[in-house]
């Protein structure tokens, strides 16, 4: 069995890299995200704009919220493995943090994206809930390709790049666009051309994951996110 990854020690630069993202991105979401995952966010004491947060003391803080934790990966993984650790309540997490040169563009995720963009929403319980049925499935579906494949849209556009309904105005929620500076100023301008969701639609639009995003969806609720998912795999 391979060592458990360890999180590095940071220099000064890469704390102030840090430091920078996470001010500038907070104050670009302050009206555009989701309450959803900024209540979360503004929640997490160790998860701030100080320093580089360490992955021990956000995954002890989920696990009090929703029994949520992290685990370091070396980067992106197979998505067998992705959905496993999903299942049992663990997300990935790089650790390394990108120069400051590359403050708004990255090819792959670094541990901005994955902290920042993916762990708060863990913070609220029927986000949590959802996560944890997702991984299940994604698990039971292993080596079904045209099925997964359709878990993977699902996730495209509900977790990293999708909309939520609050008060009856959309607003900004998914990790892809909680993370990128360009993206939230992107995305925010298609606010009013959004597709409404449905599990058919979602599952039957593709996604490539090296141009601007032109498709967006709107949730109204999480919870009908769950039980559409539910239904479509009963179906199967």
């Amino acid at each position: 069995m391979n060592a458990p990854l360890l999180q590095p020690d940071y220099v000064p630069v890469q704390h102030d890299t840090w430091s920078t993202l996470y001010r500038r991105q907070r104050e670009m979401l302050d009206d555009k995200a989701a309450r959803l995952y900024l209540d979360s966010l503004d929640a997490m004491d160790s998860l701030t704009e100080a320093t580089i947060p360490r992955v021990d003391a956000m995954t002890a803080q989920l696990q009090e919220a929703t029994g949520w934790g992290l685990e370091i990966v070396p980067g992106l993984i197979p998505v067998d493995d992705f959905f496993a650790l999903l299942a049992q309540q663990r997300f990935c997490t790089s650790t390394w943090v990108r120069r400051p040169d590359q403050l708004d563009y990255l090819e792959e995720p670094d541990m901005f994206h994955d902290t920042f963009g993916h762990v708060p929403p863990l913070m609220n319980p029927k986000f949590a809930a959802f996560m944890k049925r997702f991984g299940e499935i994604g698990v039971a579906l292993r080596g079904r390709d045209e099925h997964v494949l359709a878990l993977q849209r699902l996730y495209w556009y509900f977790v990293e790049f999708g909309f939520v309904e609050e008060q009856g105005m959309p607003m900004a929620f998914g990790a892809g666009i909680m993370s990128s500076y360009g993206e939230t100023q992107h995305a925010w301008t298609l606010r009013t051309d959004l597709r409404k969701f449905t599990m058919e639609g979602v599952m039957s639009t593709p996604f490539t994951t090296t141009e601007i995003q032109t498709t967006y969806f709107l949730i109204e609720d999480i919870s009908e996110v769950i039980r559409d998912l539910n239904a479509w795999y009963a179906a199967l």
